[in-house]
Parts: structure tokens; sequence; C-alpha cells
């Protein structure tokens, strides 16, 4: 089967780069090895996206992505802030802060379109302000972004209607059908199975879940990479919980309130990310490991907020293998919770011993939204400097959101997010090889749905520039 344009990975990127070439004459097809975003739903109870026990990978793979069962949150910068223009990744290296902005506006229309919430956050300049006071009394950061949330149950829809209006308009979809070999030279591709389908233009966009993947097709392939490979570094932390109404007052504000923190003792620095109110902490399986995340179930709201406190750390010659390091830590913190996160409260952290169920228990106001989560001792997995830079960066974020810091704090682990390689890419995303590109956090070139998405279309931008 011959195709003008194969696309493998339907995540945002993969979505978007389809999206953008269904009106033109190419005959495209879209490869995803995980299911139709449909069956990705628990057929036991469909007021839960995910269910470990009819497939864990169903919370990574599929039409959608990573992100199509995720909280669906979609940040875009704001032109008034230019510390905004860091979100979805380092675009600025390819692009001008106006073609951003101008690929983002893209994004948000076709997501509108398709049913993305008309609400949005950080709007309220003068509430922002306030905040950014607070914050900068505390040496933090505000990253004030404009914000649109879609949520856990919707967002499913809105990415089956983005789905059927490329099969509407021509775009062939094959889920469930797993690349297993790309020839650059040939210009073909082979599925597990050994079905063959050739190309003019090939797009790889299999976010994180397909890195390791992808990082045996660049090697096989000799298509070329950025210098300085795994330098890059790795965020390693927790994700916190508190009561909703300690929260509340930043949130109705800026949905996903971003800090940027430089620790005292270690000098660190620390983000705050993926915040979810009224939400529930969850767990993502991987082979060996399970890490956390969060989300928000606008049906089944909670009396609690979550969000991820991450710290950056780099390291120096001749170590040059981070996400070894980070999948290790989530090794043995997985293997201290018998195949489940760890669950401390802040308070047994500073006093340096473990947390149990009947400490849990004691925390009248904030019990844990993961009932799988072990009580234990996250110092046991994690080093103390890791420990302490969690400890300092909450007592920070303390005094800009009061009771963050609490006893009853509850900490989840491990919270981590490893950093794909970084394929060199120019400013249209193709590779050393002018008809093969690569998009979206696969790749290391950027992070979240928005930034993903807008790979998507300038890439399918170029294809359709250079195919007429």
């Amino acid at each position: 089967m011959k195709y003008d344009v194969i696309i493998i990975g339907s995540g945002p990127g993969g979505l978007f780069t389809a999206y953008h070439l269904a009106k033109t004459k190419l005959k495209v097809a879209l490869f995803e090895k995980g299911k139709d975003i449909q069956e990705r739903i628990c057929p036991n109870n469909l007021n839960q996206t995910y269910c470990l026990k009819c497939n864990p990978c169903n919370i990574t793979c599929g039409v959608g992505g990573a992100g199509g069962l995720s909280d669906g949150k979609l940040n875009f910068i704001n032109p008034d802030y230019p510390s905004t223009f860091e979100v979805g990744g380092n675009f600025l290296d390819i692009m001008t802060p106006e073609k951003l902005a101008k690929e983002m506006a893209k994004v948000e229309k076709i997501f509108l379109k398709h049913g993305a919430s008309k609400k949005i956050y950080g709007t309220n300049v003068d509430k922002i302000k306030e905040f950014q006071k607070k914050a900068n009394s505390a040496a933090i950061e505000l990253v004030p972004l404009k914000q649109r949330h879609i949520g856990t149950s919707k967002l499913p829809k809105v990415i089956k209607s983005i789905e059927n209006y490329l099969i509407k308009n021509g775009i062939k979809i094959y889920p469930k059908s797993e690349v297993e070999a790309i020839e650059v030279q040939g210009k073909k591709i082979k599925t597990r199975g050994g079905k063959e389908f050739y190309y003019r233009y090939l797009v790889l966009g299999v976010g994180r879940e397909g890195a390791k993947w992808l990082e045996k097709i660049v090697q096989k392939s000799h298509i070329k990479l950025k210098d300085h490979q795994g330098e890059g570094g790795i965020d390693v932390g927790v994700r916190v919980e508190v009561p909703s109404s300690i929260m509340e007052e930043i949130t109705s504000v800026l949905y996903d309130p971003k800090l940027k923190i430089m620790t005292k003792k270690h000098d660190d620095y620390l983000r705050t990310f993926c915040t979810c109110p009224q939400g529930e902490v969850m767990r993502e399986n991987y082979d060996d490991f399970c890490l956390v995340n969060g989300h928000t179930n606008p049906k089944r709201k909670t009396r609690n907020t979550n969000f991820a406190l991450l710290g950056h750390y780099t390291f120096t010659e001749p170590f040059k293998k981070p996400n070894e390091w980070g999948r290790s830590l989530a090794k043995i913190t997985t293997a201290l919770g018998g195949n489940n996160p760890i669950l401390q409260r802040l308070k047994d952290l500073k006093w340096g011993r473990r947390s149990t169920l009947k400490r849990i228990k004691n925390n009248v106001v904030l019990q844990p939204t993961l009932k799988t989560a072990v009580p234990g001792d996250i110092t046991l997995a994690y080093p103390g400097r890791i420990v302490d830079n969690i400890v300092d960066a909450l007592e920070q974020i303390d005094k800009i959101i009061p009771g963050v810091a609490g006893d009853s704090t509850l900490l989840y682990a491990p919270e981590i997010k490893f950093y794909s390689l970084k394929v060199d890419v120019d400013n249209e995303m193709r590779t050393n090889f002018s008809n093969v590109y690569t998009i979206g956090d696969g790749a290391g070139i950027s992070r979240g749905i928005v930034g993903a998405a807008v790979t998507g279309l300038i890439a399918a931008e170029s294809i359709q520039n250079r195919s007429k």
C-alpha cells in the first residue's frame, strides 16, 4: 500500500498533523499501536476513563496518546508575560514568539471546534498581579499562562470528534497497528505481522511512550540527534495532595498555577506542574514500575486538590544516563510499596518516620484519593537532597498558599518526568532526511498537549508546501 504521508503515533502531534492535511489532496495514513479512543474507556464503568484491570497500557497508548485520558489541560502563552513563551517546549529556538502565538491560536481554535471548554483561565489581570506580588515576596516566580480545562470525562469525546473529522476527510487510521521497522532509504514501514506500507513523507510522533522505540529507529536509520545527549537531566519529585479549599483562591484564577522555586539549602530548581482542582491522584503502569499522576473528572469531583512538585536534576561527567537513574528510583519506590506508589504525610516525612495506615486515618480533613497507595517512607527510596528540596519548596509555597505545608499534607511517590532524546530538526521539524519529520514529546521537542499539537501543524504545513 502506498501513501503520500504516513504518520506514526496518534497523540496530539500525529492527530494535528493529519488534521491540517485532511483537506489536501494527499493520501494520508495514521498508524497507532494502541486502541481506538472509545476502546480505551473502561467497559465496566463508563464514568471511569481508565482501568488498570482491563488494560494497563490504555493510559499511555492509543488514539489521543498519553494525553487522551488525561486531565485535558490546554496551556497557551500569554503575550503580556514573556515567561509564558517557554510553555509546551523550547520553541523559540526554532520560531519567533509571533509564530508560536499564531500556531497555538490554530490549536486552540481546533479544540474549541470539537468541544473543548469555552472557559479560559489566566485573564484576571488584577488577581494575577496580586498573586505575583505574593510569589515574588517569597522568591518564587509565577508563570501566568492562559489555560483551558477539558476534564478527564470529556476529553475522549473531544478526541473522538477530531478522529471522526479525520476519517470523514479521507485520513486512514490504523489502530492496534504497531510499526516494527522503518526503512528510510526504501521509504517504507513494516507493521507487526509483516505488512509493508510505502510513503513519500514520514512523520514520527510516538510520544514519550514510544521514546525507547524511537531511539532504536533513529540509531538504525542514522537520523541525527542533538549534541550532548543525556545532559538534559530528569525531573523527580512527588505528587502533593491538600484540601481543595486551600488551593481554591488561586485555582479559580489560574487552573494550573505554575510556580518556579529555587531551594534555599541546595539552590536547586523546582516547579509545580499539573494541578488538579477537586481531582484524584492516579497511578500509571510501566514495564517494571509505576508512577503517580493526577486528573480531574468534572462528574466525580473530590474535596482534594493535587499537584506535582518536581525538581530538575542534571549530572556531570562521567554519568550521562539520567533516565536510567530515574527508572532505578521508580523501581525502588514501587518495590517498597509492594508494586504500588508510596504515600506519606508531610509531618511524618519531617519527623523522619514512615506513615502508617493509622496515621493517615488521623488526617480528619484530608484522606487520600489514590486508595491503592501504600503508607510508607519516601526517604528509603529518594536521596536526601531530593527530600530536602521537597520540604524546602513546600515551605516556600506555603507563604503564597497558606496550608500547603501543613502536617496533614499528603505526598505520593514516585512522580518522575523522563526527558526524551532530542532529534536534530530544522524549523519545519525535518530531520537530516528531508522527507522524515519528528514531532512531539517523544522526540524531545515539545511538552504537553498543545506543544505537541503545534509541532504537528508545523510539520504538516511543511509537507503541504513541499508536495505542491
